[in-house]
């Protein structure tokens, strides 16, 4: 948090950033392990989305043995090394990492507790194959006209001046007018290359041009894969979990 925060008392912060101030004071004492009662239920998607990737940072430089209550079974999911399925009544259904749970639940209840969309939640706990080729993609910046060449394949990928992606534009929609900022539609999400194939899908799925767009660990464009590229390096994916199972 911001330095200007520190002279102001809890009731006069955010709901995040309380949440923050939380967290900060249950670590002070460096306590052998930490136990967190649903810690970001009460706060918008978005801040407990953040507050999620600053705990795992967290996390990962104090190393501490944490037990988190929460009813979010993504939450659950992505939190969580080892993950409790408990039954109502608070017996214990499964005990499992999340990547065992989503692929091999122990019971009905599990199952349905983790919902019908585990087979793609899946996709979270594999890689993309090293050898999955990123096409390129023809750019404009926001201020630039669209070159006429680009203009054939209709959405055009925007980028700032560093490279790094800031949504699509229609260039048929455009024209030969300018690109403006009204202009990009950022209905489409970014996959880093080091992500997960469930990363890569949803880019895939939710770019209105049908590429899904990847970027690298400073957040400029590597390139570009089609739904049918992340399909393929999802079937490479189970082949060799079958084979290493079999093996």
């Amino acid at each position: 948090m911001d330095t200007k925060f520190a002279r102001r008392y809890p009731w006069q912060l955010s709901g995040g950033q309380q949440q923050r101030v939380g967290v900060a004071r249950a670590l002070a004492t460096d306590p052998p392990f930490l136990l967190m009662d649903e810690p970001f239920s009460a706060v918008d998607p978005v801040v407990r989305e953040q507050l999620q990737d600053e705990f795992l940072r967290l996390q990962a430089d104090i190393s501490k043995t944490i037990v988190m209550v929460t009813h979010d079974i993504e939450e659950a999911l992505k939190l969580g090394d080892r993950v409790a399925v408990l039954r109502q009544g608070g017996t214990l259904a499964q005990f499992a990492s999340p990547a065992d749970l989503l692929e091999s639940p122990s019971d009905t209840f599990t199952a349905n507790f983790i919902g019908s969309g585990r087979g793609y939640h899946a996709l979270e706990f594999h890689r993309p194959p090293t050898d999955l080729t990123f096409s390129p993609a023809p750019t404009v910046t926001v201020g630039e006209h669209i070159d006429p060449l680009d203009a054939a394949g209709r959405w055009i990928l925007v980028v700032d001046q560093s490279q790094r992606p800031m949504g699509w534009v229609d260039a048929h929609a455009v024209g030969s007018a300018v690109v403006t900022q009204d202009n990009v539609n950022l209905s489409g999400t970014f996959a880093r290359r080091d992500g997960s194939l469930r990363d890569l899908l949803n880019s895939a799925l939710s770019s209105p041009s049908g590429r899904g767009v990847v970027v690298g660990g400073d957040g400029a464009l590597v390139g570009t894969v089609t739904d049918h590229d992340v399909i393929d390096a999802i079937s490479h994916a189970r082949n060799e979990q079958q084979s290493g199972a079999t093996a």
